[in-house]
């Protein structure tokens, strides 16, 4: 029998944010996500001072960013799946295909 397990409502609001930030061209306020997302300002100023601690946002002049942990992540995935492609593209190369 498949293990159902509980989804973790502080996930899906921190994701929320960071969404609305990565959609941002400058930072926003605290108060200004709390809008966007609808969440009370308290609730978003603790998951931004959470974020901030672990660099997934930054603060500047009030204004909070995506910080640059999140821009590595990014960077790590793109390389994995760019040398998986070449991976892929050497083993395609490799095949001979007899009489054609």
């Amino acid at each position: 029998m498949a293990t159902t397990y509980k989804r973790i409502e502080s996930v899906y609001k921190t994701t929320e944010i960071l969404t609305f930030l990565a959609h941002q061209k400058e930072g926003a306020s605290g108060a200004d996500i709390a809008r966007a997302v609808d969440l009370p300002k308290g609730t978003v100023m603790c998951h931004l001072a959470t974020l901030e601690e672990v660099g997934f946002v930054q603060q500047v002049n009030g204004a909070y960013r995506i910080g640059m942990k999140l821009a590595i992540f990014w960077a790590r995935a793109k390389s994995n799946l760019e040398g998986e492609i070449t991976r892929k593209q050497r083993d395609l190369n490799s095949i001979s295909i007899g009489g054609i």
